[in-house]
C-alpha cells in the first residue's frame, strides 16, 4: 500500500513509492492494443504503456526503454513478433515475454517455450486475459523466501541448482533435519519449505507437523523419490508435491499453484 501521510506528520510510517510498470504492447492492430491497454488499466497497479505498431517500433522502444512487461503480436508487419522475441534474448535484457497470437500453433508455441516467452495468449482473448498476466508478474516482482530441508547436502544442492532456474525471485535458505527446519523457520520464516519425506530421525510427516505447530498455513511442497508420493502428499495435507527428479518447469508450475496464479500455455 502507498501510504501518502509525509514524515513530519506520521514520522514512524515510512513512505514508500513504489516505482510504476512499464508494459509494451506490440501489435498492428488499434483494436487488440486497446483492448490490451483496457486490461492493464484495469489492474490496480501504476503502469506506464508504450504503443508499437510493428516490430521495428518494438525494438526501437525495448532498447530505448527498461521493459518490464512485453505483449508481442506474432505477425506484425516488417518484423514479426518472433524476431522481436529473438533479438532481444540474444542481444539484451529479457522482459517478461506474452505472445499474442491468432493460432495456437503446436510449432509456435514450442519455439516461445524455447526462447522463454513466459505466456502465449491466443486471440479472439477478452480483456480479463491480462489480469492473471499482470499478478504473476507481481509475484515475481516480489523476493520469495524458500527453505530446503532434506538430510543430503547433494540433494539440497541439485534443489538448489534447479530453483536458480526459475521465473521466480527467489532467496534459498537450507535445513539438514526436521530440528533445524523448525528452528530456521521460526526464525526467518519462509513462503514455501521444500521437504523431503524420506529423512532419517525425524521424517517428513513429523516435521510438517513441527511446521504446522508455528504456522498451521504453512506453504510446504513435500519432495521423494516414490511413486507414492502424490497419495502421501494429500494424506498429510500438504500443499504441492513433487516426485525425484524434477526440473524448473515442474518447480514453476508448483510455486503457480501455491500462489494461486494461472499457469501458462494454458486454455
Amino acid at each position: 500500500m502507498k501510504l501518502a501521510a509525509g514524515r513530519d506528520e506520521h514520522p514512524d510510517i515510512e513512505v514508500v513509492t513504489v516505482p510504476p510498470w512499464t508494459i509494451l504492447i506490440a501489435d498492428d492492430s488499434a483494436f487488440w492494443r486497446g483492448l490490451i491497454r483496457a486490461g492493464i488499466e484495469a489492474f490496480d497497479r501504476a503502469a506506464t504503456v508504450i504503443e508499437a505498431k510493428n516490430g521495428q517500433e518494438a525494438l526501437d522502444a525495448l532498447s530505448e526503454h527498461p521493459v518490464d512487461i512485453a505483449f508481442v503480436d506474432l505477425a506484425m508487419p516488417e518484423i514479426d513478433g518472433t524476431e522481436v522475441v529473438e533479438r532481444v534474448r540474444h542481444h539484451g535484457k529479457m522482459p517478461f515475454f506474452v505472445v499474442v497470437s491468432v493460432t495456437s500453433d503446436a510449432q509456435a508455441i514450442a519455439r516461445m517455450r524455447k526462447l522463454a516467452a513466459y505466456d502465449y495468449l491466443v486471440k479472439p482473448f477478452g480483456s480479463e486475459a491480462i489480469t492473471p498476466v499482470l499478478q504473476t508478474f507481481e509475484r515475481v516482482s516480489q523476493p520469495t523466501r524458500i527453505l530446503i530441508v532434506d538430510d543430503s547436502g547433494t540433494a539440497r544442492a541439485i534443489v538448489t541448482r534447479i530453483l536458480s532456474h526459475s521465473i521466480f525471485n527467489l532467496t534459498v535458505d537450507q535445513a539438514g533435519d526436521g530440528v533445524t527446519a523448525l528452528e530456521n523457520y521460526a526464525r526467518e520464516g519462509a513462503d514455501i519449505v521444500f521437504l523431503d519425506m524420506n529423512m532419517p530421525w525425524i521424517d517428513g510427516a513429523s516435521t510438517l507437523r513441527l511446521l504446522r505447530a508455528v504456522n498451521r498455513h504453512v506453504r510446504v511442497v513435500l519432495m521423494s523419490a516414490s511413486s507414492d508420493i502424490a497419495e502421501r502428499a494429500q494424506e498429510l495435507g500438504a500443499a504441492a508435491c513433487l516426485r525425484k527428479p524434477f526440473f524448473a518447469s515442474d518447480l514453476d508450475r508448483a510455486v503457480h499453484q501455491l500462489f494461486e496464479l494461472r499457469l501458462p500455455y494454458s486454455e
